[in-house]
């Protein structure tokens, strides 16, 4: 229901990447609820024990195993949220943005979208 909320928000304001995290903080009081560090707890309990390839942009999920999303398969839809995130300090072997840059990358507006 949370990050509906925050979609919501989003598509109704002004969806920028510079105002990605602010949105999510604004309804769900913290930045990014998600809990990284314990997503090896989760593999364990799986049972997974190797794992070949892991594509992620949290540097926090796994150091030593990481694939960039290859440029050309990222969505135009996503990269308000996938630029915030680089902003943000999540992994990526590209260019991380100014927030004068940030604030230029836009997503759908509410009117954008058919209802």
């Amino acid at each position: 229901v949370t990050k509906y909320l925050v979609y919501n928000a989003r598509k109704r304001g002004s969806d920028k990447a510079s105002e990605y995290f602010k949105r999510t903080e604004n309804i769900a009081g913290v930045k990014d609820m998600r809990f990284q560090a314990l997503m090896p707890d989760v593999l364990h309990w799986l049972g997974i024990t190797k794992i070949d390839r892991m594509m992620s942009m949290s540097d926090m999920k796994h150091d030593a195993i990481r694939v960039p999303i290859p440029e050309e398969m990222i969505p135009e839809d996503s990269r308000v949220e996938i630029d915030a995130k680089i902003h943000a300090g999540y992994f990526t072997t590209g260019k991380v943005m100014t927030y004068e840059e940030l604030d230029q990358v836009h997503g759908r507006a509410w009117d954008d979208v058919d209802h």
